[in-house]
């Protein structure tokens, strides 16, 4: 037993003073590192040719895949709006398929029909009663000027102070000459309404190419999509199918919401202008109730396009009418800003107020950065759509248990 217990002691004995002997091997490599380092000996690294080689053409990939990027940036932006907005109009194409029996190419050429020649309509009935409007605001200021000579002699020395060396007849002759012209250019409109829409995608060629692209999108949209499955694994397929449906029938429900809050802002509006005409004679008030739904399509901005309408026509009755034409247009942007549109998307979609109004204005803003005010504009149609499809997963990620 003595023996046993000696020889246990004398291998931990041993082991004790190996333990010593690498840690003490350590501390003498790390006081030599360091002594290395403190001397002034420069490091030298050697680089193969070969090395060098890929170095140089994983440096030139990168600049060339970014350049080529910059070049397709317009293309990418079209195409990545194109297929939402087929996936937008999906669920209208469904029910024109299965409810009316439409052909497939014949029920999309339907929905451009419905849609560009509403706007055309919408256009060529609005944009000359606008141009005669501001025809007869530049007769009646220029009548104005002339009657009031001696009343506006005293505004010559202000506006010498400010650098604006005008007689009044020049004064008179700027103005009216500025206001005819943009009703003659309003007027000249009438006969190409479809130069409007291309403004928001930045040319004729970029609108043809979305129309042509949405609608080939719509038409093999099957096809698409199995493509698109056979990228990612079969485990992952159901989950995929699944999932695009879901956004499908939230796209669905936005475009109702959409309905919904163009009839409601067009009601207002019409409510509005109606009143007006029963009391201080503003005419045109069933036009003004259509233009207020169709430029609710462009949340925020569309009431002040309709209030620029309604003014311009209210010039031409008195300065009371002016005035509740403004009272009229501010009602309905509040309602349409604080009420409508918070209301609506969140018992229609789902979608929260606050996450509604968080996205229209991160959809303005980065829309203004891409393609300043027409994707601005864009930017803000999206944003609601967008972000109720980021919802589906948010919702999805929230219910996991961890």
């Amino acid at each position: 037993m003595k023996k046993i217990i000696e020889s246990i002691n004398s291998k931990a004995k041993n082991l004790k003073e190996k333990k010593d002997q690498i840690k003490n091997a350590k501390s003498t490599q790390t006081i030599n590192f360091i002594e290395t380092i403190k001397t002034d000996k420069p490091i030298e690294i050697t680089l193969s040719a070969q090395t060098m080689l890929k170095i140089g053409l994983f440096v030139m990939l990168i600049v060339a895949v970014g350049s080529l990027v910059v070049a397709l940036q317009n293309i990418l932006i079209l195409s990545a709006i194109s297929f939402f907005v087929a996936l937008s109009l999906s669920p209208i194409l469904d029910t024109l398929e299965r409810k009316f029996r439409f052909p497939r190419p014949l029920a999309i050429l339907f929905i451009y029909l419905l849609f560009f020649g509403g706007l055309g309509i919408l256009f060529v009935k609005i944009i000359p009663i606008l141009g005669q409007q501001l025809g007869a605001i530049s007769i009646d200021l220029k009548n104005f000027l002339q009657d009031n000579t001696e009343t506006l002699a005293p505004l010559q020395p202000w506006l010498e102070k400010i650098n604006i060396n005008m007689e009044q007849a020049q004064i008179q002759e700027v103005l009216s000459k500025n206001i005819s012209q943009i009703a003659n250019n309003l007027q000249g409109i009438t006969k190409s309404t479809i130069t409007v829409m291309t403004d928001v995608f930045q040319g004729l060629f970029n609108l043809l190419f979305s129309l042509v692209l949405i609608f080939f999108i719509l038409l093999e949209r099957e096809d698409i999509g199995s493509f698109f499955l056979t990228l990612f694994p079969k485990r992952d397929q159901e989950y995929l199918v699944t999932k695009t449906k879901t956004i499908q029938e939230k796209m669905s429900r936005w475009i109702k919401a959409q309905l919904i809050l163009m009839i409601s802002l067009g009601v207002i509006m019409y409510s509005g202008a109606k009143i007006m005409e029963l009391t201080v004679g503003m005419k045109y008030s069933a036009t003004i109730g259509l233009l207020s739904a169709f430029m609710e399509l462009f949340p925020y901005i569309g009431v002040w396009v309709t209030g620029f309408f309604m003014i311009a026509i209210a010039l031409n009755i008195s300065w009371l009418a002016v005035f509740v034409s403004l009272i009229v247009i501010i009602i309905a942007q509040f309602i349409e800003g604080n009420v409508l549109v918070p209301l609506i998307m969140e018992k229609v979609i789902g979608l929260s107020a606050v996450a509604t109004i968080l996205a229209i204005s991160i959809g303005g803003i980065l829309g203004n950065m891409v393609g300043g005010v027409p994707m601005s504009i864009l930017g803000m149609l999206l944003a609601v759509p967008i972000a109720a499809t980021i919802s589906i997963f948010i919702d999805e990620y929230a219910k996991k248990d961890f």
